[in-house]
């Protein structure tokens, strides 16, 4: 069986295509910059260099199309925000393959912040009080900005944000081409969790702390947390929005246990790193098998009427913890070079040294495999690539990571 990842500049696809790899499947790589971390991964059949979906997405859905027909593809599976393009052409790609992704309009709603807030209504954890800017005048009404978070309603790893500001910059002007929220700000623990849901029912998951990471944006160790609130809410969401694909939550968890759920981001992140191979996989199947025969449903083109597991898909009962659910690996993943570079999180003392080396020595890598020794040095081109990408756009490193891939909300046709 032949799988197609997109989106193979992250440390999550690289994860998948190792699993896949070690599961049987034969797996096939694409994306729009030229040295992405998989492609110098053994997992990884052949690599495609594709064109940027947010500069040419015609030419990206065609490239995709050919990849796949050349290739005999059974599976596309995306991984980044690449998914929203693939999502939008999913009826022109299903044609030849499955597409393991939601509808367009449902993946938006999770992106969109303003319209996530709405879609938690009544649910167990809720988001923080949430009010939709689209002009300067709304800012009047708000009070002490330092009581909000304002972000764009379309953004990711923080980017932009604003954390309970004692004033709002100078020339800071929400409009309705560009809205943004202003999000009651609560101080507590920050929590994430990843969830892969098939039908509305979650068949693997991984909640962490990220309790190292650059500023207020991405972390890069991620300390494994359970918590029954956290699982509750994630199967509430999937189930009642009927789900299928990545999903995963950002959360401010009270010094009392109550949990707040700040965002969305419906693709894979580093929660992934902890859910269960088993888990990952049984949506799947065996490598070596046919995937199950299709009789109809949502995730397939052609009109077919929806069944209750349109695409034969093996699940569990989609309780985390069930006995269909494997439970999630216990030891924290890290980005081993991240770590490395900063010995002094903790402060430049020996109690913050010690501390800090402690986590290092309990830490798993997701980069280094002895089955795949080389992609820690290789990845030393993806970094490069994105170095000139933020030079010579003149924007910082983190948005250079995703800039030809992001969807802000922008019509596609």
């Amino acid at each position: 069986m032949n799988v197609l990842l997109t989106g193979c500049r992250s440390y999550t696809a690289l994860d998948l295509a190792r699993r896949f790899r070690d599961s049987g499947w034969n797996v096939f790589a694409a994306d729009s910059v030229k040295f992405p971390v998989c492609r110098g991964s053994r997992a990884v059949t052949e690599f495609f260099h594709i064109p940027s979906p947010r500069e040419g997405y015609r030419e990206f859905i065609a490239a995709l199309a050919a990849i796949i027909r050349s290739t005999r593809i059974d599976l596309l599976l995306p991984t980044s925000e690449e998914i929203f393009y693939i999502a939008h052409g999913r009826e022109e790609l299903s044609r030849y393959c499955r597409v393991f992704c939601d509808d367009f309009e449902v993946l938006k709603s999770l992106h969109n912040k303003w319209t996530f807030s709405g879609l938690t209504e009544g649910m167990s954890a809720r988001t923080p009080e949430t009010k939709l800017l689209t002009s300067a005048a709304q800012l009047k009404e708000l009070g002490d900005p330092s009581a909000f978070a304002f972000k764009p309603v379309y953004s990711r790893f923080a980017s932009e944000a604003l954390l309970a500001p004692s004033r709002l910059p100078k020339g800071f002007a929400p409009s309705a081409d560009r809205p943004w929220i202003a999000q009651r700000y609560i101080r507590g623990l920050e929590l994430c969790s990843y969830h892969l849901a098939v039908d509305g029912e979650i068949a693997a998951y991984g909640s962490y702390e990220p309790s190292y990471r650059l500023g207020q944006a991405s972390g890069y160790y991620f300390k494994p947390v359970h918590r029954e609130n956290i699982d509750r809410f994630a199967a509430e969401l999937v189930r009642k929005l009927d789900f299928t694909g990545h999903v995963a939550f950002d959360y401010i968890e009270e010094k009392d246990g109550t949990l707040h759920v700040l965002e969305c981001n419906p693709r894979a992140t580093s929660g992934l790193h902890l859910a269960g191979t088993a888990g990952l996989m049984k949506p799947f199947g065996p490598g070596g098998e046919p995937l199950p025969e299709v009789t109809g449903g949502k995730h397939y083109a052609g009109g077919r009427t929806p069944s209750k597991n349109p695409a034969g898909i093996r699940i569990g009962s989609g309780t985390p913890g069930s006995p269909g659910t494997p439970v999630p690996a216990e030891t924290p993943p890290m980005i081993g070079y991240a770590m490395l570079a900063n010995p002094f999180y903790h402060g430049f003392n020996p109690s913050g040294m010690r501390r800090w080396f402690n986590d290092f020595r309990h830490g798993r890598d997701v980069l280094f495999s002895r089955q795949d020794p080389w992609v820690p040095l290789l990845h030393t081109s993806s970094l490069a690539e994105t170095a000139f990408d933020s030079l010579s756009r003149r924007i910082p490193f983190k948005d250079a990571a995703t800039a030809d891939i992001e969807w802000d909300g922008e019509a596609l046709n």
